[in-house]
């Protein structure tokens, strides 16, 4: 990709991943339709281990996350938590 740095494609890979585990997490607690069959999920266990990279994720990258990364990553967090309390209450 010309003109495009490194760390610019390592940023946007990064947020894309976030983004994806977020949706994955959202589709396993019924917040977002499964994309191919567009029925709902339920699956508190699988996306609890979702959580738990993305909470993994915070802690190894800590301090290492330009202020829009890190940025994503806490309002991701924060999405997926109250989802998951509302999935399971």
């Amino acid at each position: 990709m010309a003109g495009v740095s490194r760390s610019e494609i390592m940023s946007g890979l990064f947020a894309n991943m976030v983004l994806q585990q977020t949706s994955m997490t959202l589709m396993l607690l019924g917040k977002a339709p499964h994309p191919e069959s567009g029925k709902s999920l339920h699956d508190p266990e699988a996306a609890q281990m979702f959580i738990d990279q993305l909470e993994m994720l915070e802690v190894k990258t800590r301090g290492n996350l330009t202020p829009e990364e890190a940025g994503l990553l806490k309002q991701s967090l924060m999405t997926v938590r109250l989802a998951y309390v509302e999935a399971v209450d």
